[in-house]
C-alpha cells in the first residue's frame, strides 16, 4: 500500500515502537512522531497533527494512554485511534471502544496481518472522510438588496424577500418570510437590477420571489379574465401573472428548481 497519511506513535518500550514504526512503513505510511510520554505528545500535537494515532495504554509520566486520548478528544481531535497493549484488564478495552472511538485494539504482541487490517480500517474512514468533504456543497452566499428606508439605507436578503409590491407613485411595500413588510422608497426596477433571476416581475407593479412560488393556475370568477394568478408558500395572498409571461414564467421556474 502507499497512502498519503501520517501516523504518530506513542508507545513507552523502545522496540515495541521500532516494531510499530516498521510495520507503518511497510503499509506506505509516514511515521512522523515516535514519543513515550503521553503530556510530551500532547505538547507536540499541535505541531504534527497526525491521521492516526497508535497509542499504548501504558505510559511514561502521569499520563495514560486512556486519558491522553480523552484529552484529543475534549479538545475537538477526531484523528483516528488505534490502541495498542499488553492489558488483559476488560475495562480499559471496554473504555477504549465506547468513549474513545478506537477504530482497534490491538493485542501484543502485535503481528502484521492485524495491524494491516486495523490500518485499512482507518484509511478506509479517513478517505470516506475526505470524500464526503468533498462533495459538500460551498456554503451559498446571500444576496442583499438595498432599499432606502426612510432616510437610511437598509439591507434586505434576497432569501427573506416573499413579494414586492407598488403601493402608489413612490412607495413600494416588501412582504418578508417571516410576515414582516418593510415600507421602501425604493422603486421595483431598482430592486430588481440588484437582484438574481430568482426575482421575477409577473406583472405591472409586483415582484416576487419564485423560490416560495407553490403553483399558479387560470383566474377564475371571471371568464374574459387573461391572467393567471400565482401562489406563494408563507402566504395566502395572490399575485397576479400577466398570460403574455406565462410561458416565460413557467419556462424560468422549471429552470430555477432543477
Amino acid at each position: 500500500m502507499n497512502h498519503p497519511f501520517t501516523v504518530a506513535i506513542v508507545e513507552d518500550n523502545y522496540w515495541a515502537g521500532k516494531l510499530l514504526q516498521s510495520y507503518c512503513e511497510q503499509c506506505g505510511l509516514e511515521v512522523i512522531s515516535i514519543v513515550s510520554d503521553g503530556q510530551a505528545f500532547l505538547r507536540q500535537y499541535d505541531e504534527f497533527r497526525p491521521d492516526i494515532l497508535l497509542v499504548d495504554i501504558g505510559l511514561q509520566g502521569d499520563l495514560d494512554g486512556i486519558s491522553m486520548v480523552h484529552s484529543l478528544r475534549e479538545a475537538g481531535h477526531r484523528l483516528k485511534v488505534i490502541m495498542v497493549s499488553g492489558t488483559t484488564n476488560i475495562d480499559h478495552v471496554l473504555t477504549a471502544f465506547h468513549d474513545l472511538g478506537s477504530l482497534y485494539f490491538l493485542s501484543k504482541p502485535v503481528l502484521f496481518p492485524k495491524f494491516q487490517t486495523a490500518i485499512q480500517k482507518a484509511i478506509s474512514e479517513i478517505e470516506m472522510e475526505r470524500s464526503s468533504i468533498a462533495q459538500a456543497p460551498e456554503p451559498k452566499q446571500s444576496k442583499w438588496i438595498t432599499v432606502k428606508n426612510q432616510k437610511s439605507q437598509l439591507p434586505i436578503s434576497e432569501d427573506s424577500i416573499l413579494y414586492a409590491e407598488k403601493e402608489e407613485k413612490r412607495l413600494t411595500r416588501i412582504h418578508l418570510v417571516n410576515g414582516d413588510r418593510i415600507e421602501a422608497s425604493t422603486n421595483l426596477t431598482d430592486i430588481l437590477a440588484q437582484s438574481t433571476p430568482y426575482l421575477y416581475s409577473p406583472f405591472k407593479g409586483f415582484l416576487v420571489n419564485m423560490r416560495y412560488v407553490a403553483s399558479y393556475v387560470k383566474e377564475s370568477g371571471f371568464p374574459t379574465s387573461r391572467r393567471f394568478l400565482i401562489h406563494l408558500k408563507h402566504t395566502s395572498a395572490k399575485i397576479p401573472l400577466s398570460r403574455n409571461l406565462q410561458k416565460e414564467f413557467a419556462q424560468l421556474l422549471q429552470e430555477l428548481h432543477r
